[in-house]
Parts: C-alpha cells; sequence; structure tokens
C-alpha cells in the first residue's frame, strides 16, 4: 500500500492494530460538494469536485460509524482552512453515507494556530495535539500515542447511548477530554523525574518502562505520600506524584505504610485496597502512561492500574465496558 506521507502510515499501522482490518487509506477520493460557494468549503480547489486523502476506520456495525482521519505532516502549525476543508469534507459524506454517521479527526503533530479552535468546534472536527490546553508543542510519538487513546477511548464510548458526540462541538471536547492529560506527560517529559535506584542517576521514562514491562506484580505497598509497587525479579518502583525511583532496592519501600485512597472504574467508584491487590497482584505490565499527576501501567492487556501520590485506581479494558466493569 502507497502513503502520501510517513505520518499518514504510522497512524494506519496504529489503527489497523487497534480496530483490525476495518481500516483503509484512500487517495485522491472524489466528492461532489453542492454547496460549493459557502465560505466553509472556500479552500476547495475546482468546485463542485474535490480529490482528497482519507484514513478510515470503522468504529461501529449498528448503525455504521466511521472516523475520517486527516493526517497532515506540514512544516508549520495547520491553518482555519485545514478545518474548514475537513469539515466540509464529513459533512459532505455523512449527506452521501447512506445513514453511515461520520467523525472527522485531523491529526498535525506541529499543531494549529489559535483560528482553529472556532472551526474545529462548529464543525465538531476533533484535533490531536489539543488546541484548547496550554500552548505546549509535543513531539510527533506523543501524537501518536495521542491517537492510539482516541481509538480506544472512542470505541468503547461508542459501545454507550452515542447520538449526542454527533453534535457539535461534543466529539470536538471528546477528544481534548481524552489527551487533555498529556499537557502533565509533557512537562513530566521536561523535568527531572525519572531516577534509576539504588545510585539514583537520572533515567527517563523510556527507560523506566524497559526496566518493567514484562514483570509481574508482587505487591503493592502505601506509604505516607508515596505508592510502590515489587515486581518480580526484586524490582521496586516509587511513585510520589514529582518523582519516579526505579530498580532492585529495598530502600525504596521505606515509610510508614498508610491506607491508600482506592478507585475503580472509569467513573472512579470508590473500592478497598484489598480489591485492588485481589486483581493487580500476579499480573504482568504490558504497558505505561505518565500522564503527570498519575501514572497508569497496563495489566495483561486486561487491566489498566493507576499509581497517585496517595493511592490507586483500576478498570477493565476490555469491551464492552458494561460487561466488564469491576
Amino acid at each position: 500500500m502507497n502513503f502520501k506521507n510517513q505520518l499518514e502510515e504510522r497512524c494506519y499501522k496504529i489503527a489497523k492494530h487497534t480496530l483490525g482490518n476495518d481500516v483503509t487509506v484512500e487517495h485522491n477520493k472524489r466528492i461532489q460538494i453542492e454547496k460549493a460557494l459557502y465560505p466553509e468549503v472556500a479552500s476547495f480547489s475546482g468546485p463542485p469536485t474535490k480529490e482528497i486523502d482519507i484514513l478510515a476506520a470503522k468504529l461501529l456495525d449498528k448503525p455504521k460509524v466511521v472516523l475520517l482521519t486527516s493526517c497532515k505532516q506540514l512544516s508549520g502549525k495547520a491553518e482555519p482552512a485545514h478545518i474548514q476543508e475537513w469539515g466540509a469534507v464529513v459533512q459532505t459524506m455523512k449527506k452521501y453515507g447512506d445513514a453511515t454517521l461520520y467523525l472527522g479527526l485531523i491529526v498535525c503533530p506541529s499543531g494549529f494556530t489559535n483560528g482553529c479552535e472556532s472551526w474545529s468546534t462548529s464543525h465538531n472536527i476533533g484535533l490531536l495535539p489539543p488546541l484548547k490546553g496550554r500552548p505546549l508543542v509535543f513531539s510527533e510519538e506523543t501524537v501518536l500515542h495521542m491517537f492510539e487513546r482516541i481509538l480506544h477511548g472512542l470505541h468503547k464510548r461508542l459501545q454507550y447511548s452515542f447520538i449526542d458526540i454527533m453534535r457539535p462541538p461534543a466529539f470536538y471536547d471528546f477528544v481534548y477530554s481524552l489527551v487533555a492529560d498529556y499537557e502533565g506527560h509533557e512537562e513530566a517529559a521536561r523535568e527531572k523525574r525519572y531516577f534509576k535506584a539504588p545510585k539514583g542517576w537520572l533515567s527517563s521514562f523510556t527507560e523506566m518502562y524497559s526496566s518493567v514491562a514484562g514483570h509481574t506484580i508482587e505487591d503493592l505497598i502505601a506509604v505516607k505520600g508515596a505508592i510502590i509497587m515489587k515486581l518480580s525479579s526484586g524490582i521496586r518502583l516509587r511513585f510520589d506524584g514529582n518523582r519516579v525511583d526505579y530498580g532492585q532496592d529495598k530502600e525504596l519501600e521505606k515509610g510508614v505504610q498508610v491506607e491508600p485512597v482506592c478507585r475503580k472504574n472509569i467513573e472512579m467508584e470508590p473500592c478497598t485496597f484489598k480489591f485492588i491487590k485481589s486483581i493487580a497482584i500476579g499480573k504482568r505490565i504490558t504497558s505505561a502512561g505518565d500522564f503527570g499527576m498519575y501514572i497508569e501501567y497496563g495489566l495483561d492487556k486486561r487491566y489498566n492500574l493507576g499509581l497517585h501520590a496517595d493511592g490507586f485506581h483500576i478498570f477493565s479494558t476490555e469491551s464492552p465496558v458494561e460487561d466488564h466493569k469491576l
């Protein structure tokens, strides 16, 4: 398969891995625009026909819901014209979609100008990276992690009544709410946050994850101001909200033990520490994400365990959500 650019290829692989075979890339797809003189399609060349490049991912069968993604690998920030264009594309696809529902997303690692927000909210177009937050510059790797998280989150969201997400600006807000935490992630990457015990050497998220990936959780401990995971091979990881220490060092367990705050499911319902342990202990670490105020670890590709300075959260990542609540 040929790709328009490297970004499109990487997004395609992520979507394929996340959603299976219901992912396609179409280049130079021709769509008819009836109201070609309206301002929102002013950026079209040669109306009423427009050739576009689409990464389409089917999210649901009944009714059929498709996410239309535009992958923009630009030297500078995307402009309002890019949002206007994609908004018109999504609206046209809806009109001729034979009862198929379409959502629009633009992935542009170089970011968006401030003028894009009004257009994206009115057209209900999701933006990656987010625009409503602080003006941070995100790496392409981080934006791709955002894209993967959106696909997972959207697939789960569609298991509920979702018609409201089709009305502006609900999908734009949904996308922002799922990736806003990456502001904390990006800030953490700029600060001295990870340290390898017992020497206290400055480390990184990548090195930390490489050290804990594949190891099983043997115990969870809460001490005043910090949370500790005991892993196989004698590895400990300690998180206090600002700093992460990890390595084969028993000193990381030091502290006065306390009863942690524990939550479960996406709704963050209260639960007991015993309940958290009953699920997490014995599970293997299969993924991780740093979201600033907390760190989240995937367990056996079935659960997400969150570490906060004062406790834990846990939820199932399996679908449908309602059938896998803890």
